[in-house]
């Protein structure tokens, strides 16, 4: 990894947007003390991590992608073992009731569902009261429901004054949740900012979407527009071709496509953050394998 360099605010949910194998567990892993960087300087509340590890053992938390539970230990017991780590922990019987697990708390971990063992691993982040705290992927894999509540246990932390460095590969959850983010593109930081400001920037007009049977219009589309038309995606059997292009005046681009081909299906529409990481990257989130992501 190089060209990483970003700072977090008090108070603040920062984000660290990438594919898998882009470098986002690779540079939390530095940021809490699991790896030692090559080169380079990372503070945390203004101290040394890599020399004051006190300081960071006493002040982060983390919550890592492949964490689990103690499938006997109870709920209230897993969190009574995590508080006993911290020298001023949360009342465990508050976050309980937080968390949404009160009913739970004599039931062993191993017969939550999983959107509450996901709950009951985000609280074990969180009582160590700690003022940093840092999520690796912390909604993977679940539904809707269950990812909306860790979403409402971190603004309520939030609010009550932690802060927040979350990876994610989920374009929603970013956009949703982070204040400030940082996009990763093979072991490079090659945008930061927040979401409304990364779309200024770098699609400040809009996006035209292109459903077409001619499979030779993306090529002239291409000639015109170069990089910031997105990958060519066939639709399979239909022989239909859809293609995205980033444009100034996506209305003027639109009409201009259609004149090429009346008979194609081309839609103007706001940019969003999704348009944003694919003219960054050239890569659709998702690619990659999960073993690239913790080289």
């Amino acid at each position: 990894m190089a060209g990483i360099s970003f700072s977090v605010a008090p108070g603040e949910i920062f984000g660290l947007l990438g594919r898998n194998g882009a470098g986002k567990t690779s540079t939390i892993s530095a940021i809490a003390g699991l790896r030692r960087p090559d080169e380079g300087r990372i503070t945390v509340l203004g101290e040394d991590a890599l020399v004051r590890t006190d300081v960071l053992r006493a002040s982060l938390a983390l919550q890592p992608q492949q964490a689990s539970l103690f499938p006997r230990l109870t709920v209230r017991e897993t969190l009574e073992t995590w508080a006993a780590l911290y020298p001023v922990p949360r009342d465990v019987d508050a976050l309980l009731d937080e968390i949404g697990l009160a009913e739970k708390a004599g039931a062993r971990a191993a017969r939550l569902s999983g959107g509450q063992q996901q709950r009951l691993l985000l609280a074990t982040a969180l009582v160590g009261d700690t003022p940093v705290v840092v999520l690796d992927e912390p909604t993977t894999g679940l539904d809707p429901h269950a990812r909306h509540a860790v979403w409402d246990l971190i603004r309520r932390a939030q609010a009550g004054g932690t802060t927040f460095l979350l990876t994610t590969h989920a374009m929603a959850e970013a956009e949703e949740m982070c204040d400030r983010l940082a996009v990763l593109h093979e072991g490079r930081m090659v945008a930061a900012g927040s979401p409304t400001e990364l779309i200024a920037r770098h699609a400040p007009g809009g996006v035209v979407s292109v459903r077409t049977g001619d499979a030779g219009l993306a090529d002239r589309v291409r000639a015109r527009f170069g990089d910031v038309m997105t990958a060519v995606e066939s639709t399979g059997r239909s022989g239909r071709t859809r293609f995205e292009v980033t444009a100034d005046d996506p209305h003027a681009t639109a009409a201009w496509i259609t004149g090429l081909d009346a008979g194609a299906d081309v839609r103007p529409r706001p940019a969003t953050l999704e348009d944003v990481f694919l003219r960054l990257t050239g890569t659709p989130l998702g690619s990659g394998t999960e073993q690239e992501e913790k080289r």
